[in-house]
Formats: structure tokens, sequence, C-alpha cells
């Protein structure tokens, strides 16, 4: 007989796990009903464009609903955040009208103003 201080505990795999159907998440089950079913309703029902439009439009906002809600939201949503600190640049290269004169252009480059 083993010390049940020493036992392995066992843990059950799906601790902790979202639950979904397959690939998709439980909680956006409910969401892209509601999508399909309004998307259904205004541009087929009151519009009249048909199915297949219907179709390419509920999957265009099916996909921005799982972007913005789906499991790390927040990586999608922070890339359009201003980064802390004021010595960030958005490009190393310095625009240079191609309409300007030759000379204030080469100064441009130069570093001259």
């Amino acid at each position: 007989m083993q010390d049940p201080d020493r036992e392995p505990i066992r843990v059950n795999k799906i601790l902790g796990k979202q639950a979904s159907f397959g690939p998709i998440p439980a909680n956006q089950i409910l969401p892209w009903f509601a999508i399909i079913l309004l998307t259904y309703l205004i541009f087929d029902g009151v519009l009249g464009w048909g199915i297949p439009k219907v179709a390419v439009i509920s999957f265009w906002l099916i996909v921005s609903w799982w972007f913005l809600t789906g499991s790390d939201p927040d990586s999608y949503i922070n890339r359009f955040r201003k980064p802390k600190g004021r010595n960030w640049v958005s490009g190393g290269a310095l625009y240079i009208s191609p309409l300007l004169p030759r000379r204030s252009r080469r100064n441009l480059k130069r570093g001259k103003r």
C-alpha cells in the first residue's frame, strides 16, 4: 500500500478551458445567431438583396465580432493605441515633396533648413 501523501493527484484536463463546439467558442454562438438573423431580416427581408449577399455580410460581421470579443481582444485593440512617452516616431524616413525645388530638397536631405 502506498502512502496517500505521495500518491499522484489526478487533474481533469478540461479544467480551466473554455467551453466550445469544435473550433467555435460557446460564448460566441448566441451573438452569431443574432447577427445572422438581423442581417437576414434587414438585407433580405427589407432590402431584398438575396441570400448570397446576406451570407457575405453575415460572415464579415461575425469575423469582426470574433476579433473584437474573442479570447484575447486586447491584442487587436491595443494596435490602435498610442505608445507611452513622447519620443516615439512612426517611421525613420523623412518625406520630401517632389514638388519642391531641387535646392530645397537637397538642403532637407542634408539636414539644413
